[in-house]
Parts: C-alpha cells; structure tokens; sequence
C-alpha cells in the first residue's frame, strides 16, 4: 500500500468519524434533553444511541431508562420489554437512581411488592435525600400491609422537608396508617 493510499484511507476514516460523532452527540443530548418533543422524536434519538454502539456507560444506562420511560408512555406498550430495557439500565449502570425507581413502578404496577420495595431500597441508597423515594416505598408497602414499614418511611420522608402540599399529604397518609385505614 502506498503512502498516499494510506493517507487517502485515513482522511476517509477521519472524515466518517468526523460526520457521525456530531449525530451521536446530537442522539445522546435529545435523549438526555428534558426539553419537550415527541415521544417519536425521544425513541428515535434513544434508540440511535443504544443501536449505534458507540455510547458506553452512563449515556447507553440513559438511553434505555429513558427508551423505557418513553415507551411506558404508550397504553398498548409492552411491559415486558419495557421492564427489559430500565433492567438492562441497571445493569450497565448500577448507580442510575432514577432507573430504580421507575423500574420500581413497574414491579407495583405487577403486584411485585417485594421487589418494587428492593428497587426502592436501592434507589435510596444511592440518593438518601430524596424524599418522594421514602414516599413511594411507603405507599407500597402499606399496600403490601406492612403498616410499621409504611410509617417510619412516611416519617422519612417528612423528616426532609417535602414541599408543603407534599407535606400535608404525608401527614394526612401517616393519619390514616395510626387509625387503621389505608387509603
């Protein structure tokens, strides 16, 4: 091979490299966005980057959750793989607090208490203070009955000064657990 071929070789990979790392960057940046758009336009951009290959790490575990996310939105979606893509979230990135819980979602919405609570669990020990978690562990564990539970995690959550409207809602929960009544 000839010195020019080489460098006509190499001027080609560098010019493919220099035409699809903007692409990536602008799949990753629209499915990491919180700005408004379609929920088309965020699985387009989700799925660029999780069939492109090239993410790695925190923005591929971004994708799928946000993928998942995305697709939860649509009644008729399947829950299956929704849950296979916020897992697969987890998997590449153990530390994506928001995954848990949302996956945590999905287990309640099945009646999988015992799991949505370990998901919750997690969630919580990466971000200990985010209140709405200890909230949302609450709420599914006096679904789950264990009324003890619901209460110190009620009481958890008020202990980091929710919001107001929050607040009273959490008192009025932790109400309703003392006098027996679960709703």
């Amino acid at each position: 091979m000839t010195t020019q071929t080489t460098l006509r070789t190499l001027a080609s990979a560098l010019l493919l490299l220099a035409f699809s790392a903007p692409a990536l960057a602008g799949d990753v940046e629209d499915c990491r966005s919180k700005a408004k758009m379609s929920n088309e336009a965020r699985l387009k951009s989700c799925n660029a980057v999780i069939e492109g290959k090239q993410a790695k790490g925190a923005d591929l575990a971004f994708a799928y959750y946000k993928r998942a996310m995305t697709a939860s939105a649509n009644p008729k979606a399947d829950q299956a793989e929704v849950m296979a893509d916020v897992s697969k979230a987890i998997e590449i990135d153990p530390k994506l607090m928001e995954a848990y819980a949302f996956r945590a979602l999905g287990y309640n919405k099945a009646l999988k208490y015992d799991n949505a609570i370990a998901d919750l669990g997690s969630a919580i020990a990466i971000a200990p203070d985010r209140w709405g978690l200890y909230s949302l562990r609450a709420m599914i564990q006096a679904q789950k009955k264990d009324k003890q539970a619901a209460l110190a995690d009620f009481r958890s959550a008020l202990a980091l000064n929710p919001p107001a409207t929050s607040a009273e809602m959490i008192r009025q929960r932790i109400s309703k657990l003392e006098q027996g009544t679960t709703q």
